[in-house]
């Protein structure tokens, strides 16, 4: 995974690429493709995923970038369309659709990595603000413009996400694969969270289109919200 898609931090691929050494490295790069500088040549992995539905385009739509000259098996068999690698008749709709997104996306990306960016600084910055207590968990220094977790210590994060989205704000307690899974974050206890701290956690997404005010609506509810969260969770 070239960036965490629940944390935001951006992985040191090349590092793994140079420890595989002979050994064929693949990256998911769905998170991190037309949100920061990527070069697939530069990471130097046999192999790489990126996906429409993150950048605009349309869902179930990818493409596997290959290494010229790598030799695959294919998992769909019958026809032999696409050299032999995907048989099926593809959908080129969504094919033309995710290619317009993917140019949208590559064009627009400096500009829209750095509003996101002063996005994610004025939400930490109004979080903390309000809530001494609260910390940011991953790499900020290296990190993905629209991923945040943070850390409301003694809170219930279930609870915490039906108040702020009574009062408009969306917001998650994890990444959306894991979405509805009742377990601690695996991310989270990796790094280092107690099983209390890992639901005590939100994840907040920003893209350019949020705005300034959204944060500072954010802030003026925020302190409200994590006092009654404290004090309906029980946790010590």
């Amino acid at each position: 995974m070239h960036a965490n898609n629940e944390v935001g931090t951006i992985q040191d691929i090349n590092q793994v690429v140079k420890i595989a050494g002979d050994i064929p490295v693949h990256s998911d790069c769905v998170q991190s493709f037309g949100k920061v500088e990527l070069s697939f040549k530069k990471l130097g992995v046999t192999a790489a995923t990126i996906s429409a539905h993150k950048i605009g385009g349309p869902l179930g739509v990818a493409a596997l970038i290959l290494r010229k000259g790598l030799d695959i098996e294919p998992v769909l068999h019958g026809g032999g369309q696409e050299r032999d690698l995907r048989s099926g008749t593809f959908n080129a709709p969504g094919i033309i659709s995710f290619a317009a997104a993917a140019a949208n996306a590559v064009d627009n990306r400096k500009e829209r990595e750095l509003k996101i960016r002063e996005l994610k600084s004025e939400l930490i910055q109004t979080i903390k603000k309000n809530i001494s207590d609260a910390w940011v968990n991953g790499d900020q220094a290296k990190s993905l413009p629209g991923i945040v977790s943070i850390t409301f210590p003694k809170t219930d994060s279930e609870g915490l996400l039906l108040l702020l989205d009574g009062e408009g704000i969306a917001c998650s307690t994890g990444s959306a694969c894991s979405a509805g899974v009742q377990r601690p974050s695996h991310v989270l206890i990796a790094m280092g969270l107690t099983e209390d701290e890992t639901t005590s956690t939100l994840r907040f997404s920003l893209s350019y289109s949020n705005t300034i005010n959204e944060i500072a609506k954010l802030g003026s509810v925020i302190a409200t919200v994590v006092a009654r969260s404290k004090a309906a969770s029980g946790k010590k």
